[in-house]
């Protein structure tokens, strides 16, 4: 599978007659991409709004972030089983429109008020302690704010944010479609030197029971009951793997994560250089029963050693006790003479100082922290909120007292109420001082 990538990076951002793109610069006709979402009538109202790094601007109800591609040529198309057929992706050529993502910020009625399968919201300050632990503070945002009937199931919200996000972001991407792009990168899995080191790359997502999405999806189709999954890298940059809109907090990941996602996209850049890439397997894990957790972690370790790696990267989704699914498959691979480490965000509490991990294996002892989770946040007033009238209030959680976004914020829940504020995969890099 051969994946060329063309970039056309976006510096500017504004609302014009006409959607199109030109030399950096990305014209948005906001009646036409309004219309286009309010095709859906489960959306009862629709706007647009522009949000650019630096400004002293807050979003609110953020629920997923994606960033606008386009199959130009090879099979299938980017989001396949939602915006196309089913078709393996991730051969021929992919429009990339960098520098500039869709976040819908939808407001609707949940129906399930608390438990796993709740949603649940974020905030985005584009300025300010907020904006130094997201990555979608330097990136130019394009907000579509949607208003959901009433009544709406959470599956038909999940379905609803998403079909407005994916559909703008290809309307988007089409502008570029018989343009040249200067920067082209091309990922394949190609024969290489048999001496260098063989690595898999294990992604572990979750799934509680009583979920209504699984967090993860595998080609429109939500992973729920699933042993290991093998999948070619490439499929990851057309958008074979995608997420549940309705969930924008940092504890979950967003499409945008998952198209740009940085452990695979390091692996197939040393491809051929200092390792040769094999594959990722993806593992369902959450499962309520140590059974269930023992037989995936064997099942996933015993792919990993039928592959015939040497090195294994294992990376998870989400808090919760999946963590216990995740640490057992290091001790498996472990065990099988697998070279193994385990890259996580650690817990800690607020301070810093209480145990970062909640389940340890003795085999786990390669370890690299991604940042914290548990950190508090004090957000600043901003001069704009995008997302809400002046004088609304707004619940990141259901169930939650509501607050109002246009004041000073101290965040409940730390970073996981920035969107994109848990570094799941590494791609922060933060650093860290030793005292």
């Amino acid at each position: 599978m051969r994946l060329e990538l063309a970039q056309f990076p976006v510096k500017d951002a504004q609302f014009g007659r006409q959607t199109g793109y030109s030399q950096g610069t990305l014209q948005l006709d906001k009646e036409e991409l309004i219309g286009l979402i309010r095709q859906d009538n489960r959306v009862t109202s629709a706007n647009i709004d522009i949000a650019f790094p630096g400004e002293k601007m807050r979003i609110v109800n953020g629920r997923d972030v994606v960033e606008p591609r386009l199959k130009v040529s090879g099979p299938g198309c980017v989001f396949p089983g939602i915006m196309g057929p089913v078709e393996t992706v991730g051969q021929g050529r992919t429009h990339r429109m960098s520098g500039v993502t869709i976040i819908p910020s939808a407001d609707y009625r949940p129906t399930i008020l608390s438990g796993t399968g709740a949603g649940s919201s974020a905030i985005l300050d584009m300025w300010g302690p907020g904006a130094e632990v997201t990555p979608f503070a330097s990136t130019i945002n394009i907000v579509l704010v949607l208003k959901l009937i009433d009544d709406i199931s959470e599956w038909e919200a999940h379905a609803t944010i998403q079909s407005a996000g994916f559909k703008v972001a290809h309307r988007l991407a089409e502008t570029t479609r018989g343009m040249d792009s200067g920067n082209v990168e091309v990922f394949q899995l190609s024969q290489v030197d048999p001496s260098l080191p063989r690595v898999v790359y294990i992604l572990s997502s979750s799934y509680g029971t009583g979920m209504t999405h699984s967090d993860f999806a595998y080609y429109g189709l939500p992973i729920h009951e699933s042993l290991p999954t093998l999948a070619n890298p490439n499929e990851f940059l057309d958008g074979a793997f995608t997420s549940d809109a309705r969930r924008g907090n940092g504890g979950f990941i967003t499409s945008w994560a998952l198209l740009n996602q940085p452990v695979v996209l390091k692996l197939l850049h040393e491809h051929g250089r200092q390792l040769n890439f094999l594959g990722v397997i993806i593992e369902r894990t959450g499962f309520p029963t140590e059974l269930g957790k023992q037989v995936a972690a064997k099942a996933t370790s015993k792919m990993a050693q039928l592959l015939g790696t040497d090195d294994v990267i294992i990376t998870r989704l989400l808090v919760g006790n999946s963590f216990i699914d995740v640490m057992l498959t290091v001790q498996a691979c472990v065990k099988k003479d697998i070279n193994t480490v385990l890259l996580i965000p650690e817990r800690g509490g607020m301070e810093g100082t209480d145990l970062p991990l909640i389940f340890y294996v003795p085999e786990a002892t390669a370890m690299v922290s991604t940042g914290s989770i548990d950190r508090e946040l004090k957000l600043p007033e901003p001069t704009k909120v995008i997302g809400v009238k002046q004088g609304e209030m707004v619940s990141l959680y259901p169930g939650d007292p509501p607050f109002d976004p246009w004041e000073e914020f101290l965040t409940r829940q730390g970073w996981r109420d920035i969107i994109g504020g848990i570094d799941w995969f590494g791609g922060m890099n933060y650093t860290c001082d030793e005292y």
